[in-house]
């Protein structure tokens, strides 16, 4: 006889399915469509994502003095919060000090207008909280100043306008709170802002307009983060130097904040100061480590966190820091993954670009044994992706060709000829006899073999057929091909190559140095000594303990590293996992439950709320198939409720005859919740958590949220990943 399912069962089965990205899906109970269902907002759907942990006044936010109508003082500190962190783009946490703000005045229309400039680029969010405000603002008597802000954000989100319209309205609204307020220096500066922001839609007219604008912010608050933040942008791709100031200027105005360092490198790297475009990044990711460990952060949660962190490596190879930038980009491939947000198919996911910025730095400055050793152990953690797959042969290829294997290189030529015969298209039937050759297209594969190729008739003293080779090499590095002319005692085409690699990287380390190498190798030493003074600056950065570096030691008179301010106290340099909380509860037998006692073996940690939330019964029926097959991947479960033990143990032993293979334990006072942030401290109600934590004790994964977290493949394939660690 077939055994009946609970309604309860029947009901969580219709919630969110594992492969689509967890959101709002269920904002009313299926009992009472008034309530909420459990982890859901009682505000409204826009309020269940986002922050929903307290804020608290964070150092070097920015200075601004932007006023609200407001009868608690301690409002007006969060609204400034919230006003500076928008200013520099720190948009989650303006949203934080913005509900803060209207938490402790829940009439403050303003609050809900920043939480609205906070989600700039979630249009329904947005307009969710623009609507909170604008009815609060009906029952509150606000001033004109006030409502002229409401009105230009209810231009942007007008239903039924075009973008172009939208944008212009919005600026529209800028402007006219300028012309009533003269004295709002920070609606002066969101008009620079927008003004630059709408480039795409009508043209920008006068960057220098917009700048002069841009001044006269800076001559009432010298300091002001916005100013500075958004003359970079204006500048940026154009006028550079005119930036210059404020780059060297915005971090200082909200040091507390990565894009404030960020946007900087920008500037510097335009304008090809490497070294100062490093210290730029580097203090932007020191401070976002600093700020993700404090409140215990995932990279992933980061809006351009990738970005950031492989800029920075590249910028530390521009000056030389290469075992710096292996370290960063390595960081990037070890990093949390999240299934929504940097999945394989994402080249903008921190996996992909850490592995193209370590393959680059690893193949750039020689480092051949540890280029092999990454790919073979599988620490660069290749996917089947061709793109990758082209890189890793064509990386591999360039090592064992660079270490005399010629048997391991001729397998990476196997592997790429492969590729390219499998992406070149086949001829139709009824082609002509003659066709043009076709081309290979997608992964690169035929640029890379032909760089293979060249290395093997080099070794062989094939030298015309292998710059043929090298020819037919769509990005062919000039270093690469000045070491090669080197080893065939072809000076003067060496002297060349080199010459155009400092061209072509003018201000960059391995160019210059590159060039001091070779024309010491050609016996110029006078030229070698004057293209060492070039390079001896810049040289001050570099490590010393490079081939290159080994290379030019004879030249260089260089002894020591040039002396700059030391970052490490704003953060580490590379992110680091939050050590898991302490757990210890009694489970529905009686036992203690630790995870301490768990040492040396994965734990998955589920934060449900209670024997009454359907989608979380969906959740531990679901993980509860799979408690068997974790096992077997070093990685064991637990559950703890919202309920008393009391609840809980009837849960277990459920008249239904519905099975719970999951331990579960009660934490009814919310402690745990509390601990590992599964809690909404605004509405004061607990949230949904899943969490892995690895054998060592640290957190390799979170996702809190208003719904249970369901897809168990991703957590096994991660359970294995992190084990490698």
């Amino acid at each position: 006889m077939t055994k009946l399912i609970p309604l309860w069962f029947l009901l969580a089965c219709v919630s969110v399915r594992a492969d689509e990205p967890t959101k709002p899906t269920a904002p009313a109970s299926e009992k009472n469509p008034a309530v909420p269902a459990a982890g859901h907002s009682i505000h409204g759907e826009e309020f269940d994502d986002g922050p929903r942990q307290r804020a608290y006044l964070m150092d070097g936010q920015g200075k601004v003095n932007f006023l609200v109508t407001t009868k608690v003082p301690e409002t007006r500190k969060f609204i400034n919060q919230g006003v500076a962190q928008l200013h520099s783009f720190f948009y989650f946490e303006a949203e934080r000090s913005f509900r803060q703000a209207a938490l402790l005045d829940p009439s403050c229309p303003m609050a809900y207008w920043g939480m609205a400039m906070a989600n700039v680029n979630n249009t329904r969010r947005a307009k969710g909280f623009l609507k909170e405000a604008e009815a609060k603002a009906k029952t509150v008597k606000i001033d004109r100043r006030e409502q002229l802000y409401l009105d230009a954000l209810a231009a942007l989100y007008k239903d039924g306008g075009d973008g172009k319209s939208q944008k212009s309205n919005h600026l529209l609204g800028l402007e006219t709170i300028v012309q009533e307020f003269p004295d709002d220096i920070d609606a002066r500066a969101w008009m620079a802002m927008v003004t630059w922001q709408n480039e795409g839609q009508s043209g920008i007219g006068s960057r220098q307009a917009v700048d002069t604008v841009i001044d006269t912010v800076l001559a009432r608050e010298p300091m002001h983060p916005g100013a500075h933040h958004y003359r970079i942008h204006l500048w940026d791709g154009s006028k550079v130097i005119r930036a210059e100031k404020s780059a060297q200027t915005f971090a200082k105005t909200a040091p507390g904040i990565a894009h404030a360092w960020h946007m900087p490198g920008h500037t510097f790297t335009n304008l090809k100061r490497y070294a100062e475009a490093a210290y730029q990044q580097e203090g932007s990711a020191r401070v976002d480590h600093a700020y993700m460990l404090r409140d215990r952060v995932m990279p992933f949660e980061i809006h351009n966190y990738s970005h950031n962190n492989q800029w920075l490596a590249t910028s530390l190879s521009h000056i030389g820091r290469a075992r710096d930038a292996i370290a960063v980009a390595r960081n990037l491939v070890e990093q949390p993954r999240d299934p929504q947000k940097n999945g394989p198919n994402d080249g903008g996911s921190s996996q992909r670009s850490g592995r193209i910025r370590w393959v680059e730095t690893l193949v750039k400055y020689e480092l051949w044994d540890d280029l092999i050793a990454a790919t073979t152990s599988g620490a660069l953690d290749w996917t089947d992706i061709p793109a990758e797959q082209k890189e890793k042969h064509q990386s591999l290829g360039i090592a064992y060709a660079a270490k005399g294997d010629q048997a391991k290189l001729e397998a990476e030529i196997v592997a790429l000829r492969a590729m390219v015969e499998k992406e070149t298209p086949k001829p139709a039937a009824n082609a002509p006899a003659n066709p043009r050759p076709a081309k290979s297209n997608g992964s690169g594969a035929a640029s890379a073999l032909a760089e293979l190729e060249g290395y093997q008739l080099n070794a062989r003293g094939d030298h015309v057929g292998a710059l043929e080779k090298f020819a037919k090499v769509a990005s062919m590095r000039p270093e690469a091909l000045a070491r090669t002319h080197l080893s065939a005692r072809n000076f003067g085409l060496a002297e060349a190559a080199a010459k155009k690699a400092v061209e072509q990287g003018p201000g960059q380390f391995l160019p210059m140095a590159t060039l001091v190498d070779v024309l010491h190798a050609s016996g110029k030493e006078k030229e070698a000594q004057e293209a060492w003074a070039k390079l001896e600056p810049l040289a001050a950065h570099a490590d010393d303990d490079t081939p290159i570096s080994q290379r030019i030691r004879p030249v260089s008179s260089h002894e020591s590293h040039t002396v700059t301010e030391n970052l490490s106290p704003y953060g580490p340099l590379v992110w680091t996992p939050n050590p898991a909380e302490p757990i210890a509860l009694t489970d529905t037998d009686g036992k203690k439950w630790s995870l301490a006692d768990h040492k040396g073996r994965n734990v998955v940690v589920l934060f449900f709320l209670g024997g009454k939330c359907p989608h979380c019964m969906q959740q531990l029926q679901e993980f509860g198939k799979e408690v068997e097959a974790l096992k077997g991947l070093n990685t064991d479960i637990v559950a703890i409720s919202t309920d008393d033990l009391a609840s809980s143990k009837a849960l277990k032993a459920n008249k239904e005859g519905v099975k719970f293979s999951i331990p579960i334990l009660a934490d009814p006072k919310l402690d745990r919740f509390r601990a590992y942030r599964s809690h909404d401290d605004f509405e004061n109600v607990p949230l949904h958590g899943t969490f892995l934590i690895d054998a060592k004790g640290l957190v390799r994964f979170q996702r809190i949220s208003a719904d249970p977290f369901l897809d168990i493949d991703f957590i096994k394939k991660e359970s294995v990943r992190v084990s490698k660690f």
